[in-house]
């Protein structure tokens, strides 16, 4: 049963991703088609699918419908579109050429064919929902390094560490030196394939240290620009700053400050100007216990904790020690709630401190269960709500995390919370995962310290002009060392590059995550980008695209004559081999980022060895059955 249930589970996927992605490609050329039945060309041939003929299906106003041998996609043979004084069709019967307004509305249709398809889906979307990131003004920094491993000496990103100065480890590089003093020289022995390899390495200054960002600071925005869904959100305008200067807006101890620098490469992000720092959303509660502290005080289920008092709350423990320290006295709490920041005063909890007594629990969700695992094997869903482990109050992620691969294996207890349902799991053992050497005891979850995906509804002018933003800025990024020199900008190291990109094999993979992670609302969506950004690169004025023959068509009208044939026939020919190129090209990055992830993806977060965490909370504060604030239950209202 459980075979026929994963070969239902692959089959769908590949039906949706080989149907849909397709269908973007079809309504492109049939686009094409319609108008220039419109505009009165010779359609020669429409073919549903790729590859040579399999079967003719039937003749159309003159037009051969064709069933290709591959099945995916289509195309239409347009001989008048042809760069030549004399097209002609197959049998060899002489055509006029095309002139330009004809030309120019049939290049413009199968973009415009595709915006059609692109609103009609996000027309759906708009009323089914989309999954997207609960709100979140800001995020929390939980580690800066001080110093970075120097890679662009001979240190690689892929080299497994195996001695410090001599002395064996089995810590990652830029853990060791994330606490050293920059411009320090170390011994590093790395095992390279199956040799080790000794050298030395100079630490280098990370920027974002020397510019004063520290673990606690609760960033708020990036170069002046506030964001809506937390880090994800932040991480993204943190990229599109590019080589450039970028500015942090961040609070400390209640008090606003920025820090300015300029990015350096991120090997660990492929040379893209992403951060070295690691930061989160805020911490969510995931429900409030009728007639507590918490409930009195105006907490609700979702809202994410910003500050105690004056200090940010990094985590669940945090905020706990934070609630010890202050000892029963009254506090304020800066919250968050859909977006907007709320403070609440004189708040208080009663003795003995703890979670239970304040009266809430936190959002410790999962967020994806790997097949086959235990945790898979125990019935454990993604959405479920961890609230306690061995009868130990469950704080944040960290805490579930360490406390897994501290059992070693022995049997544990986990309680769960779905749809208002408190469940027990008991006699629950992680399974021991070796991998490059390493090994750990693992569930086989992925937990989120914040409120899971909510359904958003967006409008379809929404979802089209937030893909064109994004397709603006990363052609700008490309181009940035032009436009730099041109400006004369200040630029550092780090820059998008054509590798970076993501061709048919990146897409095809992205799908396959999208579907596995969200399902059918995560496919539309991917495909709603998908669309979208086959029409804004076709009408790019580069040669061989649709944006070309506009192009050439325009100057024609104005010059009122035809370019030379031999020109625009040579033109297109050579920027067609090399777009096939950069095909290639971005393939074969592709390849690599899939192979580097299948590889190397799990290895770091999976410690050789991590001793039994020991939170020290309360074990008698199982949240109680009546716990009716919870989120799964307001989804259900």
């Amino acid at each position: 049963m459980d075979i026929f249930i994963s070969i239902l589970s692959v089959t769908w996927r590949v039906i949706f991703i080989v149907f849909f992605f397709g269908f973007c490609i079809f309504i492109h050329e049939f686009g094409h088609m319609l108008a220039a039945l419109w505009q009165g060309l010779y359609v020669e041939r429409f073919s549903i699918g790729l590859g040579p003929v399999m079967w003719k299906l039937f003749s159309w106003r003159g037009v051969d419908f064709v069933l290709g041998w591959i099945p995916f996609g289509g195309y239409v043979a347009l001989p008048q579109l042809d760069a030549t004084d004399s097209p002609k069709t197959m049998q060899e019967k002489k055509l006029e050429p095309c002139k330009p307004w004809p030309r120019a509305v049939v290049a413009f249709a199968g973009p415009f064919f595709n915006i059609l398809f692109g609103f009609f889906l996000a027309a759906v979307m708009w009323g089914v929902g989309l999954w997207e990131n609960p709100k979140a003004s800001s995020c929390i920094l939980t580690s800066v390094p001080k110093s970075l491993p120097d890679y662009d000496k001979e240190l690689r990103i892929t080299d497994k560490l195996v001695a410090f100065d001599g002395e064996p480890t089995e810590l990652f590089a830029d853990e060791i030196c994330a606490e050293l003093e920059p411009g320090t020289t170390h011994s590093l022995t790395v095992r390279r394939g199956d040799s080790d390899v000794t050298f030395d390495m100079t630490t280098i200054a990370n920027p974002e240290w020397e510019a004063g960002l520290r673990r606690g600071d609760r960033i708020v925005a990036i170069n002046g620009k506030h964001f809506t869904k937390g880090y994800e959100e932040f991480s993204m305008e943190y990229v599109f700053s590019g080589a450039y200067k970028v500015t942090v807006n961040a609070i400390r101890d209640g008090k606003p400050f920025d820090a300015s620098y300029i990015p350096l490469r991120n090997p660990l992000m492929e040379g893209l100007g992403a951060p070295f720092f690691t930061a989160k959303s805020p911490i969510a509660l995931g429900g409030v216990h009728p007639d507590s502290p918490a409930a009195k005080a105006g907490l609700k289920a979702g809202d994410q904790l910003l500050q105690v008092n004056e200090t940010n709350i990094l985590g669940g423990k945090e905020f706990l020690e934070e609630l010890e320290r202050l000892g029963g006295t009254s506090f304020s709490l800066l919250i968050a709630r859909n977006g907007e920041e709320i403070s609440l005063e004189g708040i208080s909890c009663p003795a003995p401190v703890s979670l239970h007594s304040f009266g809430a629990f936190f959002s410790v969700s999962v967020s994806s269960v790997i097949s086959g695992m235990p945790g898979d094997k125990a019935g454990i869903k993604r959405g479920d709500r961890i609230l306690s482990i061995d009868g130990i109050e469950v704080l944040d992620s960290t805490q579930v995390t360490e406390y897994i691969r501290g059992t070693e294996g022995k049997p544990m207890s986990i309680t769960l919370l779905r749809k208002g349902k408190i469940i027990e799991l008991k006699e629950l053992c992680g399974e021991k995962v070796d991998i490059d050497g390493s090994s750990a005891y693992l569930l086989g979850i992925t937990l989120s310290n914040t409120a899971p995906k909510v359904l958003g509804h967006p409008n379809p002018w929404r979802q089209f002009t937030r893909i064109v933003s994004q397709t603006w800025r990363t052609l700008s990024l490309l181009f940035s060392p032009i436009t730099s020199r041109i400006t004369g900008r200040e630029r550092g190291q780090a820059t998008v590059k054509v590798e970076h990109m993501s061709g048919a094999l990146g897409i095809l993979t992205m799908m396959w995550y999208t579907l596995s992670s969200e399902g059918l609302r995560g496919g539309f969506g991917l495909i709603i980008l998908i669309t979208f950004s086959l029409a804004i690169m076709n009408l790019l004025p580069i040669p061989a695209l649709d944006g070309c023959y506009i192009l050439f068509s325009i100057i024609e009208l104005i010059i009122r004559r035809r370019l030379p044939y031999k020109f625009v026939n040579a033109l297109v020919s050579i920027f067609f081999y090399l777009l096939l190129a950069l095909i290639v090209y971005i393939t074969f990055f592709d390849g690599r980022r899939i192979f580097r992830l299948f590889k190397f993806g799990s290895i770091k977060g999976v410690p050789p060895k991590i001793e039994k965490a020991t939170p020290g909370q309360d074990k008698n504060s199982l949240p109680a059955p009546k716990a009716e604030q919870s989120l799964e239950q307001k989804e259900e209202k």
